[in-house]
């Protein structure tokens, strides 16, 4: 893309402060307001080569815009508690609320190509643009706009801007050593900077390429681009979240492929042999954490099953192996109002685990496709989309060094109202029986549908399910820290 960019084109100091004082800067106030009263979160991305005044860009942007709806990132700046966790994870945890507008200087493109050229010195490993593309499509299916702006110089032009830099800060120059340099190797990254830009240059997140050569018409091209990209998009915004059809239930079709009738629900452990099992994968576990942090090899380990189905009691004894400094058990319930403002996963990912660490969820991303899909809480062009977003999701976790264990616990109908009446007659549990428990057992049904399309869309080779016998809640145990022990010992290998 670079190829195809003609460099050169000026503009006076006087013309842009005309055409700012007469319109545009008025305009990119208001486009800004338009969108914050619509609610649509904006994301701008500002890349480009070193030395070319990118921040001179971005600061009289900001100028014209109301700053109370700004943040401002670059991931050149991201502290080691960003940087120790997955690549995407910093990005997802800084989205913009509704209406908010999010800008980076350095975004999750400049983190790919730190990453790549200071190879083992890089706090994160370097993702593909396959997942790079993938990230993207999940922010604009889930309603975010996103621009994404690369400022081209030749290397004239970055040599004198260095000079002028220089000169203005005088004993204040300082290069950022850990931001890599161009300096020398311009050809070099001109041929990565171009397929950089070639391999992400998709239909729903291009890039707009800005001579900037003159500051001047690079600011107005830029600001001229984005009060219209904007406005387009406004439009769009408006009219999807207008015509955007309901869940109907009519979707709840049984597949052919159903996991859950394979089950032998009579599979039983002794008592001995439950204690002596115990003991052994909790030793296990106990040596194979201590690797895994000084490997760096996080853990994901996600729950779901039935209601009463025992998720509370395994994810007892699996912690009771662990060292409580290097994991967090996450339960999850119905997105309160500040979760409802973001892209679904976003409240997942504000969870993951630092290098080495290990995050433990008690329900999960699984439930757009169970509860949101059979309670008709979201669209269904919403749930449908999900299987897709939550396999490349976690096919990212695991290039990342992430081992993934998902368990769906599985007991009968007649088991899960035995346990009920249980916990209502005893009075240490019934606070763990309520009314919507016995409400969701009435649509056990459309749950199963729903269950073994999930299992069956979302089982893979690097994040299978393992469907766990639950009746007794011995073997289950066993099973769930037999099978976390074998995971973490084939990624250590």
């Amino acid at each position: 893309m670079l190829k195809d960019v003609t460099l050169g084109k000026k503009f006076s100091k006087e013309n842009l402060k005309k055409i700012m004082d007469a319109s545009l800067g008025d305009e990119l106030g208001q486009v800004q307001r338009d969108c914050r009263d619509a609610g649509m979160p904006i994301i701008i991305l500002i890349e480009g080569w070193r030395h070319s005044r990118r921040s001179e860009i971005l600061g009289m942007l900001m100028q014209n815009m109301d700053a109370r709806g700004f943040r401002v990132y670059s991931a050149a700046k991201f502290c080691d508690e960003l940087l120790g966790k997955t690549f995407f994870a910093p990005f997802w945890q800084q989205l913009p609320f509704p209406g908010g507008i999010a800008v980076y200087r350095h975004s999750w493109y400049y983190l790919k190509n730190s990453a790549e050229i200071n190879g083992k010195k890089s706090m994160v490993k370097p993702t593909t643009f396959e997942h790079i593309n993938a990230f993207e499509k999940q922010l604009i299916d889930g309603h975010y706009c996103l621009l994404k702006f690369f400022i081209h110089i030749s290397e004239e032009t970055q040599k004198d801007n260095i000079k002028k830099s220089k000169k203005i800060l005088g004993k204040a120059w300082k290069e950022i050593h850990s931001i890599y340099t161009e300096e020398g190797d311009y050809k070099k990254f001109f041929k990565r900077y171009d397929e950089m830009l070639e391999a992400t240059n998709t239909k729903e997140a291009p890039w707009r390429v800005i001579d900037g050569e003159d500051l001047q018409n690079a600011q107005l091209d830029l600001y001229t681009t984005v009060v219209k990209e904007l406005r387009k998009a406004l439009v769009a915004f408006k009219l999807d979240q207008g015509t955007k059809k309901p869940a109907t239930g009519q979707s709840l079709v049984p597949i052919a492929d159903k996991p859950l009738s394979k089950v032998n629900l009579s599979l039983t452990i002794s008592k001995e042999d439950y204690k002596n099992k115990l003991e052994e994968y909790q030793a296990k576990l106990k040596v194979l954490q201590a690797r895994a942090l000084e490997a760096g090899l996080s853990t994901i380990i996600a729950f779901e099953g039935w209601d009463a189905g025992g998720k509370g009691g395994a994810i007892k004894r699996l912690t009771n192996a662990l060292d409580p400094l290097s994991y967090q058990v996450n339960p999850t319930s119905a997105p309160n109002a500040v979760e409802k403002q973001y892209q679904y996963m976003w409240r997942f990912w504000v969870n993951m685990p630092r290098r080495g660490e290990m995050a433990i969820f008690d329900r999960t991303w699984y439930g757009r496709v169970m509860v949101e899909r059979v309670e008709h809480f979201t669209a269904d062009v919403d749930w449908q989309r999900a299987y897709a977003e939550i396999n490349e999701t976690e096919k990212q976790w695991y290039d990342d060094d992430v081992a993934i264990a998902k368990f769906w616990l599985q007991i009968d109908k007649d088991e899960q109202e035995k346990r009920f009446k249980e916990r209502e007659a005893d009075p240490n549990k019934e606070w763990k029986i309520t009314d919507e428990d016995w409400r969701n057992r009435g649509k056990w049904d459309d749950y199963e549908v729903a269950v073994n399309e999930m299992i069956t869309k979302t089982s893979t080779s690097y994040a299978p399910w393992t469907i766990v016998e639950a009746i007794n809640k011995e073997f289950a145990r066993i099973k769930v820290l037999k099978t976390v022990t074998e995971l973490l010992e084939a990624r250590l290998k």
